[in-house]
């Protein structure tokens, strides 16, 4: 079943339509959706998918060369011992051609033989680029991908017509997976699971969102109890410093001495991780609305992906554990301690929800950035706006206070929020509360409630 991507496909589709050569790069995390992404948009189309493997350069040039044969129709095709000979037989074969090649896994093929990026810069230079030949590279190494395709040291810089960063879908979509749900659970779900479509598709609807959390992460043969681990492994040599600093980013500590503090590593040791983190797109750096990014002072750091979150401060520090058996206790207790994970997701959700209402056009204005403001009182306290969406025109705001427990007191959020307020007085404000069920708003006649509900209620 192939849910969402319909942008990417987009972006596909115009790239196919020119009448010249074209090369794609596609990139993103293990079972982020890649293959599924190439296999729909090749349906229909003259196309030869090459799925490289973790093997050596022989290996993969005689499992190509019996794929190239099959799409010649040639039984028994004989095994082509180099990739020169082999892009010459594609030039020759199909170079007047409409056809899309794939090549699945490229860093594979390409660890397997160090000149393959120079090889296939030769052959785009001087055999392909007069071509109607779509050539796709797709990868899952994050690091390699950017730094040994797209990176400008790379033999491939500039060879290019266009690159695809397959990240995780958005709560709308991850929920197109699990369609009988509550709009509780879905929420659950996205904020436990994440927006990866193969871990969203290991969800069985017949047990409940508590059953599946514990099959998934809490038994000894759960599918995602060593995933966190295998991610990392793929991404870097010595992981170790890694999960510290992801593990800390999870349990809260969120700026560069908080995590300091939690790893008992030296600044510029984290500095670079932090760094290396955001460059794959594994966290990001955030600064309160209206503060200038490139000072740090007040920038905080979250992890950009659910389940990478929830696996580092559920799982990870208790894998030992479950490995043991014992997981049922550690999945009572995750239950028990869920709703304050749940709640910073569900800011997160909220922002998505303004996004696609605001590429439908459907906010009172169109917004240019979607983010949070917090600051500290003249006693220091904290003061926090959940979501602060700018207008294009920089005059107009949409302000948003978010909570997940239905325990919280309306009246005293909305003088909160009107309070907080005051903090724009620069800007035209439209103050909403975004909660899990509706509420009634006393003298609320400017502040818009929005119910979870609604997240889902779109077409």
């Amino acid at each position: 079943m192939f849910i969402g991507r319909e942008k990417e496909l987009e972006s596909l589709e115009r790239m196919y339509s020119k009448k010249s050569f074209q090369m794609a790069v596609v990139y993103g995390r293990r079972r982020i959706g890649k293959t599924a992404l190439l296999n729909e948009f090749i349906k229909g189309k003259k196309a030869l998918y090459l799925p490289a493997e973790e093997v050596n350069d022989s290996l993969n040039l005689q499992k190509f060369s019996k794929l190239l044969g099959e799409q010649l129709g040639i039984k028994g095709f004989p095994a082509v011992e180099d990739w020169k000979t082999f892009f010459s037989i594609i030039k020759e074969q199909f170079g007047k051609e409409h056809i899309v090649i794939v090549i699945d896994e490229y860093p594979y093929a390409a660890f397997a033989n160090k000149s393959l990026n120079s090889i296939l810069q030769h052959v785009i230079d001087y055999d392909l680029k007069d071509t109607n030949i779509f050539l796709i590279l797709c990868g899952s190494s994050m690091s390699f991908m950017e730094n040994n395709v797209l990176g400008e040291k790379s033999p491939l810089f500039g060879r290019r017509t266009g690159q695809l960063k397959i990240n995780p879908l958005d709560y709308y979509d991850s929920a197109r997976f699990y369609p009988n749900a509550s709009d509780e659970d879905k929420i659950k779900y996205y904020a436990c699971i994440g927006g990866t479509p193969y871990y969203l598709s290991l969800i069985d609807s017949e047990l409940s969102f508590e059953d599946n959390l514990r099959e998934l992460y809490f038994e000894i043969n759960g599918y995602l109890l060593n995933e966190g681990i295998l991610l990392m492994k793929q991404e870097f040599r010595e992981p170790a410093n890694y999960n510290a600093v992801l593990q800390a980013i999870a349990s809260g500590s969120n700026t560069l001495n908080e995590i300091m503090g939690f790893t008992k590593l030296e600044s510029s040791l984290i500095s670079k991780y932090l760094v290396t983190l955001q460059e794959l797109n594994y966290i990001e750096r955030i600064v309160p609305f209206g503060a200038n990014p490139l000072k740090g002072k007040k920038s905080q750091y979250q992890i950009t992906e659910n389940f990478i979150a929830f696996w580092y401060r559920y799982v990870f520090p208790v894998r030992a554990e479950i490995e043991r058996g014992n997981g049922d206790i550690y999945s009572a207790l995750t239950l028990d301690n869920l709703s304050d994970f749940i709640g910073s997701v569900f800011e997160e959700i909220t922002r998505q929800y303004l996004r696609r209402l605001n590429a439908d056009g459907e906010l009172p204005f169109i917004a240019k950035s979607f983010g949070k403001w917090w600051s500290k009182g003249r006693k220091g306290e904290v003061q926090e706006v959940d979501v602060v969406v700018e207008s294009v025109t920089g005059k107009e705001l949409i302000i948003g206070e978010c909570k997940w427990r239905n325990d919280f007191k309306a009246s005293k959020t909305v003088e909160l929020l009107r309070e907080r307020s005051s903090f724009f007085d620069k800007y035209s404000c439209y103050k909403y509360l975004f909660t899990k069920e509706s509420v009634e708003i006393n003298g609320g006649q400017d502040i818009v409630n929005v119910p979870m509900s609604e997240y889902f209620n779109m077409e």
